[in-house]
């Protein structure tokens, strides 16, 4: 079976480049909001607080991540000959991050959901009437 090349055309390499480019900015600050979280958890640690913390590991791994994306995207618009590998690359890298995302949202989920239920079975939770 022969492989068939697609390459993209400039306006299509431009929307590509443009996507890239903007998955990095978020990238950054996503990473810088993880560091800044992680700095101020750790001021927080004398007080038993880790929250800070285990949020800014998360949002500095999903900067990561989405920076690894972006990289990836970006090799569509770098490279001749390659385009659709590069994109299905891209693709696969965009979603190992909403995976994780996914995986994050539904645990984050499974712990509001227990403590409401721990709340409600010990009194703590007050219902505004």
């Amino acid at each position: 079976m022969e492989s068939q090349h697609y390459e993209f055309d400039q306006s299509q390499n431009q929307l590509v480049r443009d996507l890239a480019q903007k998955m990095r900015f978020v990238s950054y600050f996503l990473i810088a909001l993880g560091v800044l979280l992680i700095v101020g958890g750790i001021f927080n640690l004398r007080r038993g607080e880790i929250g800070s913390i285990i949020s800014g590991v998360v949002q500095v791994i999903i900067g990561f991540w989405t920076n690894r994306a972006a990289t990836a995207f970006q090799r569509i618009v770098d490279t001749q000959g390659n385009d659709m590998e590069n994109l299905m690359g891209a693709l696969g890298e965009l979603r190992k991050l909403y995976t994780l995302q996914y995986w994050l949202i539904l645990i984050a989920i499974i712990f509001i959901i227990v403590a409401i239920v721990v709340a409600l079975i010990f009194g703590t939770f007050t219902i505004i009437r």
